[in-house]
């Protein structure tokens, strides 16, 4: 039996929404143990995760698009995979083409079954289409292949409209520490697609208010510098919106995991006082 490894840092575990789920407070994001000019093995990349998982970090974010699945297979192999939560997604356009995706998923991960599956990249133009094809999910959610449903995106629209939508369960979107200054001049590195970050706010206040999970996610950016060089900063004020359950970020060596963990600790212990 694999047993787990006590929290060395206290990454604390929360409510995701209504969904029922818990998640760290500290995601891992995937994206980079799949790109290919990074050469990350599955085996490297199963490590770091496992690292991960030791400081508490038992929330994993990845994609059907990513390369990143064979990373997280190897690392379940060696954790208990009821106290790890994965998120995947999908940029699939029917709920046929969703659940296909979805099953191809399950065997690369190598598990019969995922905590959050997510509509990946939903734009403002197509809201309507993403609803119908959440509605279709519901099937696989009733059948246990998946806990939670939902989307990501960057646009106040979508995370405002989704916010009353009864098929959502789950919304990861853009929020970070930026001003309209920042976001004009690093729109590359921080691509909210509408709005400003006080509106994107507001619309997760309104999904959280729904009982949506909320996920923040570019919490730094995609190495914006403004972000990057007070990272500490960056991750505890994003930690301190009360409205947001979690957040992911992405990472690639166990010494990105280990200082994230040690911002988050910190932050807390300063609200604390």
């Amino acid at each position: 039996m694999i047993t787990a490894k006590k929290p060395k840092a206290g990454i604390p575990k929360v409510p995701l929404g209504a969904t029922g789920v818990k998640v760290s407070k500290l995601g891992f994001g995937t994206y980079d143990l799949g790109v290919p000019s990074l050469k990350i093995s599955p085996d490297q990349g199963g490590r770091i995760l496992r690292r991960a998982h030791e400081l508490g970090v038992t929330l994993w974010d990845t994609s059907d698009d990513y390369g990143s699945h064979s990373h997280v297979a190897w690392a379940l192999k060696g954790v208990p995979r009821a106290e790890t939560v994965i998120c995947t997604k999908t940029s699939a356009e029917s709920g046929r083409e969703a659940a296909v995706s979805l099953a191809r998923s399950l065997g690369e991960l190598g598990t019969d079954y995922v905590d959050i599956f997510l509509l990946h990249a939903v734009e403002a133009g197509g809201v309507s289409e993403c609803r119908r094809v959440l509605k279709d999910l519901g099937r696989v959610k009733r059948a246990g292949t998946v806990r939670a449903i939902g989307l990501s995106t960057h646009s106040v629209t979508v995370v405002r409209q989704a916010a009353r939508f009864e098929e959502v369960d789950v919304i990861m979107t853009i929020c970070c520490k930026a001003d309209q200054a920042i976001l004009r001049r690093y729109r590359k590195l921080i691509p909210l697609e509408d709005g400003s970050m006080e509106e994107m706010l507001s619309a997760l206040e309104l999904a959280h208010h729904h009982g949506k999970g909320t996920i923040a996610m570019k919490v730094l950016g995609n190495g914006a510098p403004p972000l990057i060089d007070e990272y500490s900063s960056s991750i505890q004020w994003v930690a301190g919106v009360g409205f947001l359950d979690a957040m992911v970020i992405g990472m690639k060596e166990a010494g990105q995991v280990e200082e994230n963990v040690r911002a988050l600790a910190l932050g807390r212990r300063a609200r604390q006082g």
